[in-house]
């Protein structure tokens, strides 16, 4: 018997047809790597300039997980859309047919911090050339540290910063635009006048803040708001 009549015999052989169509109506499955495809596109996305030297680890579904495939296109979700670096999980689902999936994922990396170059002495008035921004891998960054130079230049330290200290925000303060015991400007004005005298300030004070001043010519104890470096409006 010849190759192609055997063949033939097996074609039209019920039980052989029964299989084939059996094969042929099983339903397409979604390819893991398609899920995998997409929660790296928005990890590229979401650590673009939050996360230096990102590097991320997804945690595979089973292979034992048979996913049908999607009708229309996948939707992705994050459960931890503030977290940029560490431990996260993001949700991958189908409308149609429904299903959804959790990738755990862990993103390791680089977080811009600002640190001191030198000691500041506690209440010092923060300089430019007294800090520097770094990279620094993430898990050495502590809660609450700044990363804008601009926001941290001016503050006044809350306490003694030793070299090499990552700034954080409990670290620093508004400066002092009036101090305590310091003489200040002391503004009144009375229609389109403005009245001026000499003043002492009673309590440290920063912009717009409300502090007690004590007039050098009446004696008197005043309430004014901070509007300028050692100046005082009485209201």
């Amino acid at each position: 018997m010849t190759l192609q009549a055997y063949a033939l015999i097996l074609f039209m052989n019920p039980v052989f047809s029964l299989q084939a169509n059996e094969i042929n109506s099983l339903p397409l499955l979604q390819a893991h790597n398609t899920i995998y495809v997409l929660a790296t596109e928005y990890l590229k996305q979401k650590t673009d300039q939050k996360i230096f030297e990102a590097s991320w680890e997804l945690k595979k579904l089973s292979t034992q997980l048979r996913l049908p495939q999607c009708q229309q296109p996948l939707s992705l979700k994050d459960r931890n859309p503030n977290t940029f670096a560490g431990r996260m999980t993001l949700s991958v689902s189908c409308a149609q047919p429904t299903w959804r999936v959790f990738v755990p994922v862990v993103v390791t990396g680089k977080l811009p911090v600002i640190i001191s170059i030198k000691g500041i002495p506690k209440q010092a008035v923060i300089k430019e050339e007294q800090i520097k921004k770094v990279l620094l891998p993430y898990k050495q960054v502590p809660k609450g540290h700044l990363i804008n130079l601009n926001t941290v230049i001016g503050m006044r330290a809350t306490r003694a910063i030793p070299p090499n200290k990552v700034l954080r925000i409990k670290d620093l303060q508004p400066a002092y635009w009036v101090i305590k015991k310091q003489q200040v400007n002391i503004i009144t004005r009375i229609g389109g006048i403005e009245v001026k005298a000499l003043g002492v300030a009673l309590k440290s004070g920063v912009e717009q803040e409300h502090v007690p001043v004590k007039n050098l010519s009446s004696q008197k104890i005043i309430k004014g708001i901070v509007i300028a470096p050692n100046t005082v409006l009485i209201p």
